[in-house]
């Protein structure tokens, strides 16, 4: 059996730009005045700016996608997916002028068929913003820093695929799995605590020096409550339509990542190591009816700056693999995923040229399971992709994509009992920010 998950929406960075007495630094993220052109419906008529001085920032955008599947999987197909995300970000220290952090708030609606379940039969999703049909509430947290800006937390609900197994040269792809990894994707409740499934959760990171970061998050691990494996509703979204479930009641999930940064000759790397550990139960998947204490995993991470072409042009890529010895209760054991992106090409700033690739292999436990029930064993899904980034004006991306994958989770039969073979995936993809 397989499952899916959605990965992080991407959202401003925030910047910390204001110091306060007494130890506390509120995490202001709120510029001054918006660049007009940057939003397609700009200032609201001077009301944008009126309310950034008031420490309210308003963020719209939508994104839409056409998918075409003309080569392999169950059937040939073509596909329409959406998503419109508002957020608003209040620093309460611009607000009341009082020690105080910052507040977020931000929903989702989400529509289109989702397609990568059927008829793709593949381990994760084609687009990353492919999710089921609902209109919901995403994250809503605070968060302060204290000791000099070096240490911050964030409590609320939380996506907290925004702050752990993250490359930044991964978010150039489209395929979910360079967004959140697949690894964590099929063998985590509810595909992990990200978009659009948030969990309760509190996050710290500590910031040693310019080289260094620390960062910790703990989270139930099971935001939606609903079993691990949901035959009705495989990736548990619609158990929670609305996003306002907060459950407490099943495990605990922990993450730990270390970061170090270097900067060699002028090219900047970034390197990751880490892990979660999860306190819940899961099922052996060998026998969905058996279940096993606890789970983890490890990764490692590297994004690397490779070569610096005039101004405007640059050469980065990435690295990043993930691994449990726990072959027993996780669909999947291992998973390495890497790719180049090309910014500034044909001396256009903000586009970029990606290509990436990636595999995830299948628990052999799993394959003995498929064995016994005379299905073919499942082994190891290869991903391929090819992207460009067009950012048309300062305020609408357009993203043509071509995909392959090479034996759909790992070897399936789909509804017919036919053989899922390896597919050809075109897609379109375009972003607006109001």
């Amino acid at each position: 059996m397989t499952l899916w998950a959605m990965v992080p929406v991407s959202y401003a960075q925030t910047v910390p730009v204001s110091v306060l007495s007494a130890g506390v630094t509120p995490q202001q993220n709120i510029p001054n005045h918006i660049d007009p052109h940057a939003y397609l419906s700009g200032s609201w008529g001077g009301l944008r700016d009126w309310l950034l001085k008031r420490g309210i920032d308003i963020r719209i955008s939508d994104t839409n996608e056409l998918w075409s599947d003309p080569v392999g999987g169950a059937q040939a197909s073509n596909n329409y997916i959406g998503s419109t995300a508002v957020e608003m970000v209040t620093d309460l220290h611009m607000l009341t002028g009082l020690p105080l952090g910052t507040f977020d708030i931000s929903a989702m609606e989400i529509r289109g068929r989702p397609f990568s379940n059927t008829p793709l039969y593949v381990f994760n999703q084609t687009s990353n913003i492919e999710a089921d049909d609902n209109g919901r509430l995403y994250e809503l947290w605070y968060s302060q820093k204290f000791l000099d800006e070096r240490l911050a937390f964030r409590i609320g609900k939380l996506d907290l695929g925004h702050d752990f197994m993250v490359s930044s040269v991964g978010l150039s792809f489209l395929n979910a799995s360079f967004s959140w990894p697949i690894m964590p994707d099929n063998d985590l409740y509810d595909q992990g605590p990200v978009s659009p499934v948030t969990t309760p959760a509190i996050r710290f990171r500590y910031t040693l020096s310019p080289q260094w970061n620390f960062l910790f998050a703990a989270a139930d691990d099971n935001p939606v409550g609903a079993p691990f494996i949901n035959v009705s509703d495989p990736w548990n979204q619609n158990c929670d339509p609305a996003g306002t479930r907060f459950n407490f009641n099943t495990g605990a999930l922990f993450f730990g990542e270390v970061q170090y940064r270097k900067n060699i000759s002028g090219r900047t790397g970034t390197y990751k190591f880490g892990g979660y550990f999860d306190t819940g139960r899961f099922p052996d998947q060998s026998d969905f009816k058996r279940n096993h204490k606890t789970n983890w995993a490890v990764y490692g991470v590297v994004d690397q700056t490779l070569q610096h072409f005039g101004r405007v042009t640059e050469l980065d890529a990435f690295i990043r693999g993930n691994w449990t010895a726990e072959t027993d209760r996780n669909q999947i054991v291992y998973a390495v995923d890497g790719g180049m992106a090309l910014k500034g090409p044909f001396r256009r700033e903000g586009d970029i040229l990606g290509l990436g690739a990636g595999l995830g292999a299948a628990s052999p436990y799993l394959a003995q399971a498929d064995r016994r029930s005379g299905q073919p064993a499942q082994g190891t899904e290869y991903h391929l992709e090819l992207t460009y980034q067009v950012q048309v004006t300062p305020w609408f991306m357009l993203q043509p994509d071509i995909q392959g994958i090479v034996s759909p989770s790992g070897g399936v039969l789909d509804s017919r009992g036919q053989r899922v073979h390896d597919e050809a995936i075109f897609g379109l993809h375009s972003s607006v920010t109001f």
